[in-house]
């Protein structure tokens, strides 16, 4: 019964973490370049008699344990849908690769989230201040234009057109596996070292949709069926080990 336990209790654990996952997911429906995640649960070693052959008295040995826990909590990186704004600094890729953005640090972050503006510096930023390119937009600019390649262009106040700058993607060969997420849709890599690819959209990556923004790929009716089954499936888990806590009650009343 003790042995009972403890897998029911690893098997609880593992799915209470996989409900914060869905749970997660379902927030963040409306949020920007979301990336879902999923729960990739492994079988713990099963316990198992063996019988020893060294032992004179023929005893059971018991070894290993038992139950379930989460292998891996997986990040998907697939496209999310389009979503016209029309406005002109929200910014969408369609296809793979990262916008590159830069606090004032000089740290790089990257993310799918295209939601820019102008600061006060006349930088084109996100809303955590970071910089999408280094150059600054001309005084009193108008038509600002940025197309599928990334390349940034506006008219000056005395209406001549100027290119400003030019957005380069960062493409990294597996991002799942080389990226963590920080919150607010912005990733680092792992290790450091591991610096992505950074290529003109269009050439190596996907395109640049200017007036667009990236929903999220989260799939809700997905996600409520994923809840519905991890909910019930705790509720399992709680009924076996109160089972388990009544038949314990009764072997300790019949010792008495």
């Amino acid at each position: 019964m003790f042995n009972s336990l403890n897998t029911e209790g690893s098997n609880l654990s593992a799915k209470i973490q996989k409900l914060d996952v869905v749970a997660n997911n379902i927030a963040n429906l409306n949020t920007t370049g979301f990336k879902r995640q999923s729960v990739n649960f492994v079988e713990l070693l099963e316990k198992s008699l063996v019988q020893s052959e060294q032992q004179d008295n023929n005893e059971n040995k018991a070894s290993g344990v038992h139950g379930g826990g989460v292998a891996v909590t997986k990040r998907h990186f697939n496209q999310g849908l389009l979503k016209y704004t029309g406005r002109p600094l929200d910014l969408a890729i369609e296809g793979k690769g990262f916008f590159q953005i830069t606090d004032n640090d000089g740290k790089i972050y990257y993310t799918r989230d295209g939601s820019f503006h102008v600061d006060a510096d006349g930088r084109i930023s996100n809303s955590q201040g970071y910089k999408l390119i280094d150059e600054e937009l001309p005084d009193n600019y108008s038509d600002l234009a940025i197309n599928d390649t990334g390349e940034i262009s506006c008219k000056d106040e005395n209406g001549d057109l100027q290119v400003v700058g030019q957005i380069e993607l960062a493409v990294f060969k597996s991002p799942s596996q080389e990226l963590n997420a920080l919150g607010d849709s912005l990733f680092i890599p792992h290790d450091e070292n591991n610096t992505p690819d950074s290529v003109i959209p269009g050439k190596e990556t996907g395109f640049i949709r200017q007036g667009n923004l990236e929903t999220s790929n989260v799939d809700l009716v997905m996600e409520m069926k994923l809840l519905i089954e991890t909910q019930r499936s705790i509720q399992f888990n709680g009924k076996t080990i109160t089972t388990v806590d009544q038949m314990w009650n009764i072997t300790n009343n019949l010792q008495k």
